[in-house]
């Protein structure tokens, strides 16, 4: 019986200390790409730190990708660890993946991938899709952020660049917007890095003074927009 027990013993020291030593590390927490006509790859790098093979289970926590219809970001979706690449319906959330085998000091690339079908996609973003990662009691998120600009906007964007100041860079309580020559933008949007609008102002000239004391410290896009709501160009800048 005593052996039995210290056998018990044993194995279950063992197994504590392999989930102990169980650890992986990401490139990146969030991976960022923009889409062209010929398609999209984000990618992200998880590398086992542990001594020894592990594999990783991870499902996905949220994600703004409209699930309604045949919107392209949706119908043309693609996440993908060493194992497979998942189509839409890992979206739910609702199933654990796990992956295959990684070996001790081994690298796995885990990528969103779409075709050169995101030519027709009609929005822009950004969407996002954020992935929570896990092995024993290691735990990690990762998100992708994706955004696609047509190549009429793309070249709008270039031709204004000069024509377009943004400051103070960084922001405190106000932010101003000067673009000119070009009266076609009526309405200034200002996004976070998920998508989300923080704000949106309307405006009559060349020019705009927008009030961000409420808008927490963090990096954020400005969407110059026409009367149809498509956007003109884009800026970037901080609060503090």
């Amino acid at each position: 019986m005593k052996k039995l027990i210290l056998s018990l013993s044993v194995i279950l020291c063992i197994g504590a200390s392999n989930e102990a030593n169980a650890q992986f590390t990401l490139a990146k927490d969030t991976a960022k790409g923009v889409a062209s006509d010929y398609g999209l790859k984000v990618t992200n790098t998880l590398t086992n730190t542990s001594g020894g093979t592990i594999q990783v289970d991870w499902k996905i926590l949220s994600h703004n990708i409209p699930t309604t219809g045949s919107n392209t970001w949706y119908v043309n979706f693609g996440l993908c660890d060493n194992k497979l690449c998942y189509d839409n319906s890992i979206l739910s959330g609702a199933v654990t993946q796990t992956t295959f085998d990684i070996p001790a000091a081994g690298n796995m690339p885990f990528y969103i991938s779409y075709t050169n079908a995101i030519a027709s996609a009609t929005t822009f973003g950004p969407y996002y899709v954020s992935v929570e990662l896990s092995q024993g009691s290691n735990k990690d998120t990762a998100t992708f952020i994706m955004n696609k600009w047509t190549t009429g906007i793309s070249n709008t964007a270039t031709k204004n660049a000069d024509n377009i100041v943004v400051y103070p860079n960084p922001a405190g309580d106000d932010v101003n917007v000067v673009f000119t020559g070009m009266n076609e933008v009526k309405t200034i949007g200002i996004y976070n890095l998920i998508g989300k609008m923080v704000s949106v102002y309307k405006v009559s000239g060349t020019s705009a003074n927008m009030n961000v004391a409420n808008v927490p410290s963090g990096i954020y896009l400005i969407r110059l927009m026409d009367n149809q709501g498509h956007v003109v160009a884009t800026r970037k800048f901080n609060k503090q």
